[in-house]
């Protein structure tokens, strides 16, 4: 078992073999790679994916009270409110994006995902469907550190989309909003794990939670590129991958 900054420090490692801000997406937008046209039908598969928000947090919190994780519901509902509360809710910003673009709200319900996006949404709302509550907090917690911020994914991507692509404001609102909020979000998260991860066995879960969130996620920004390019590739990322394998003692073979 580790200390609580240790298990931290450990879980940002696996987050930095991807880090999001240098993902081909993210980074084809900031160098200013994509076109507008290529950009948009990225967002068509962002917006299949947000659209399943309201799922994989719904699991979230019924699963945070099935088991009695009190001590999680306030970091739980502060993101399932946020996604449906109000006038707008998340998948409706989102799709302000694609209205620009003049695409349907059927058109864009109607819309096929690629391998990436596909992968991504069937292992977020598995986790979150059949894990703690805890492990589903886990699962988002790097994730939306990396977005969040001033210098974080989305505020970047943000500025360039208007100042560069010159898409209006309101097209693109859901950055402005990730940049803002997913900041607070992913520090919350970060300090409940800390604060509950703290025997061996909890500690494996939200490790193999984390990893699956951050490969979820990858998938998914994999899937919007695969929409603009009609390729089937996934970013190999920056690091090699860290696991656990099982140590081979085969016998030398003899020459027959």
């Amino acid at each position: 078992m580790k200390s609580p900054d240790e298990f931290i420090e450990e879980l940002w490692g696996y987050a930095n073999e991807v880090p999001m801000v240098e993902h081909p997406w993210f980074q084809g937008i900031v160098e200013h790679r994509w076109t507008r046209d290529q950009i948009v039908l990225g967002e068509v598969q962002h917006y299949l994916r947000v659209r399943t928000n309201p799922i994989y947090f719904g699991y979230i919190a019924v699963n945070a009270v099935s088991n009695h994780e009190q001590g999680l519901m306030d970091v739980v509902l502060e993101n399932f409110m946020e996604e449906l509360s109000g006038e707008r809710t998340h998948v409706d910003i989102m799709y302000q994006f694609l209205e620009e673009a003049g695409i349907s709200r059927e058109e864009a319900d109607n819309a096929e995902p690629t391998p990436g996006t596909l992968a991504a949404i069937e292992m977020i709302v598995g986790c979150c469907q059949r894990r703690s509550a805890l492990e589903g907090v886990a699962m988002l917690a790097f994730v939306e550190s990396q977005h969040g911020g001033p210098n974080g994914a989305a505020s970047r991507v943000y500025r360039e989309l208007v100042s560069h692509y010159g898409f209006p404001e309101r097209a693109v609102e859901t950055y402005g909003i990730h940049a803002e909020q997913d900041t607070g979000h992913g520090s919350r998260q970060i300090d409940t794990i800390r604060q509950f991860a703290t025997d061996a066995e909890t500690q494996e879960k939200i490790r193999r939670a984390v990893k699956l969130g951050i490969t979820a996620f990858t998938l998914e920004w994999d899937g919007h590129v695969q929409a603009m390019t009609g390729q089937r590739d996934f970013w190999k990322g920056t690091r090699p991958i860290s696991i656990r394998q099982p140590k081979i003692t085969l016998t030398e073979k003899q020459s027959a």
